[in-house]
């Protein structure tokens, strides 16, 4: 008869250990660790796999180095996100969108107040609103502004601006709910 020796089962601590470290540092989290709590591969490699507890001190070690990245983090994520909202565009206060015969014209601006000129082409429109009263397309824009804004943003961020204007067809909103109201 053979004697086997108890597999040690992963308790709560070893996988908040785990997820902790994957977090940190990637696949290689357990050199990583072992590395910045100054032990050796061996007693990390247990302390994931639940074999022996983790001493409270390195919980307190592993915070604070945690807490350092996350401040770290957040500076970059408050500076990131000073630049997201800078270039947020807005609909101009009293603006109305101008008629084309190829399209309707309407103009969105930054936060710090720079026009950005959009063009709906005609083919967005002529798909799903009757263009006879020219009152529907008004309203039909006016209903679905903040899907032409949202796409009008998207190729804002992307660059994607034609001789000085942002231009939506029908491939930029084929992902967007805007329904064929002709029929009605």
């Amino acid at each position: 008869m053979t004697s086997q020796i108890p597999q040690s089962r992963p308790t709560a601590e070893s996988l908040l250990l785990r997820q902790v470290g994957e977090v940190l540092f990637g696949s290689s989290w357990q050199a990583e660790l072992a590395k910045l709590t100054n032990v050796a591969d061996r007693t990390m490699r247990r302390w994931a796999s639940g074999e022996d507890p983790i001493p409270p001190g390195i919980w307190r070690e592993i915070h604070e180095y945690a807490q350092g990245q996350w401040l770290t983090i957040k500076y970059f994520d408050e500076e990131m996100v000073k630049l997201i909202n800078a270039s947020q565009l807005q609909p101009i206060t009293n603006a109305v969108p101008m008629p084309d015969s190829w399209g309707l014209h309407f103009a969105l601006h930054t936060r710090t107040g720079r026009p950005v000129r959009c063009f709906l082409s005609r083919e967005v429109l002529d798909d799903r609103v009757p263009s006879s009263p020219f009152k529907n397309v008004l309203n039909y824009f006016q209903d679905h502004a903040s899907t032409f804004y949202e796409v009008a943003q998207r190729k804002f961020d992307a660059n994607d601006i034609e001789n000085g204007t942002i231009v939506i067809r029908n491939i930029d909103v084929e992902d967007k709910y805007l329904p064929d109201i002709r029929c009605i």
